[in-house]
């Protein structure tokens, strides 16, 4: 049934909400909105990583990858065995019908629909078993604001339609964030301490497509020295210091407007950081994935984008053992890494994926899949290493973002950096002269 509960804004008690989130930056930044739903009807969020002091959970899910879903299912499972009430958001619901298979008594709330979440968790707890499907607009909703990290949405869906990717499924719609929202955001974020701003987006590339402006536009909007962002940024911040981290573009759209792309990559405000998925170096597999875009797209915009940004950061995918990729498929694969040397790949054994047309097909044996990741990993690796070692000896600003054993940050180049013997505080920015590196870190010593 179609949940319809009301709110129980009335209730005296609230009780402590914990939000898990799987999945993409679009995600987490749906969860932060999803949490500021629920704090505005009265409801108390809870850190509690293993959820045992929480009343009811809410399940940001990702169905990017089948091992993810598995960890997911696991979790339901468990939680269902526990009697725990708990709710299913995110791109799993796209697979209802599944979904109740270890969710029976859950509600589902699909991604169009969060702005209803805090009706969900009532019903939830009441043992109501619902489903939130139905269009609500989420410019206007409620959110938390947090530092010195900020992820703010650009837009909901993509214009792409490969075959193996069932996120299509989950939003199916391209719905872009108006300009003035995704300003407001930005601003109010940086006013609270943000200090990195990462712009969400299942393909930014496509942002604007829907609402008769681009993404280049976007980006002068917030990054042009003479915008009224900018200034309400520096006049907010003290500063004027804020880095903006561009998501995901398909290298489609990268083409299409690679110019201005060039030009809003150098801006001081920017991470000279872009993340553009190739995911095979065949022409023959990118043709039977229903990609848009050539591996002579990828390659081509790879030598652009470092001829004209020096310094840049260029992250794509891969995806291993898709059903038609050949043995010369994959050594095509192996051999665009070789030439192309992106500092970051991230290698997925394929999966497939319910409702794609791909899980139609003949799929290869298991042992093909991993043997043939196992062949790349280790050469990505070693490439990350080299281009970071190749930073030993810099001088860089580092923007403090996380705190692990030591607190690490961010380059200008969106470089991990690790900083040892640091004894400031996160959103800080220090100069560190770069002594050494690995696959996936730089390290430094604070000057």
């Amino acid at each position: 049934m179609e949940g319809n509960s009301p709110s129980g804004g009335s209730m005296k008690h609230r009780p402590r909400i914990r939000i898990e989130t799987y999945g993409c930056t679009l995600n987490q930044a749906e969860s932060d909105i999803m949490e500021g739903v629920l704090r505005a009807n009265g409801y108390i969020i809870s850190h509690d990583e293993a959820g045992d002091q929480a009343d009811a959970i809410v399940i940001n899910t990702c169905t990017v990858k089948g091992a993810t879903e598995n960890k997911i299912i696991d979790r339901m499972k468990k939680l269902t065995a526990g009697g725990k009430p708990f709710v299913v958001a995110g791109c799993l619901s796209a697979n209802e019908a599944r979904l109740r298979s270890f969710a029976p008594n859950s509600p589902i709330v699909k991604t169009m629909s969060i702005a209803r979440i805090a009706e969900a968790v009532d019903d939830a707890l009441a043992g109501q078993v619902t489903l939130f499907k139905d269009y609500e607009p989420k410019d206007a909703l409620p959110r938390i604001f947090t530092a010195p990290i900020l992820r703010v949405p650009i837009n909901d869906g993509c214009v792409g339609h490969c075959n193996y990717c069932q996120t299509k499924i989950a939003r199916p719609y391209l719905r872009s964030y108006f300009p003035k929202t995704i300003s407001r955001w930005i601003s109010e974020g940086i006013s609270m301490g943000a200090k990195e701003i990462q712009l969400a987006s299942q393909d930014s590339g496509a942002y604007g497509l829907d609402i008769k402006t681009d993404l280049a536009h976007l980006l002068d909007s917030i990054c042009v020295d003479d915008s009224e962002l900018r200034l309400r940024s520096i006049s907010a911040s003290g500063d004027g210091d804020f880095f903006i981290r561009l998501g995901m573009i398909n290298p489609e759209h990268a083409v299409r407007m690679k110019d201005d792309l060039a030009r809003a990559l150098k801006h001081p405000n920017m991470y000279r950081f872009i993340h553009i998925p190739v995911q095979s170096g065949s022409e023959k597999v990118c043709r039977d994935m229903e990609r848009d875009h050539t591996v002579e797209d990828f390659r081509g915009l790879a030598a652009f984008l470092r001829k004209m940004v020096p310094g840049i950061t260029i992250a794509t995918d891969i995806i291993v053992g898709y059903p038609t990729e050949s043995e010369d498929d994959f050594n095509q694969t192996i051999d665009l890494v070789r030439s192309v040397r992106p500092d970051i790949v991230n290698v997925s054994k394929f999966s497939p994926r319910p409702g794609t047309s791909a899980k139609l097909m003949r799929q290869l044996d298991n042992d093909t899949i991993k043997r043939r990741s196992a062949s790349l990993s280790p050469i990505v690796r070693e490439i990350s290493k080299e281009r970071n070692e190749s930073w030993i000896g810099s001088e860089l600003r580092v923007l403090i973002t996380e705190k692990q054993k030591d607190f690490t940050g961010r380059a200008p180049s969106y470089k991990q950096v690790v900083v040892k013997g640091f004894d400031g505080k996160l959103g800080d920015i220090v100069h560190a002269r770069i002594t050494g590196a690995n696959h996936g870190s730089l390290f430094g010593d604070i000057l």
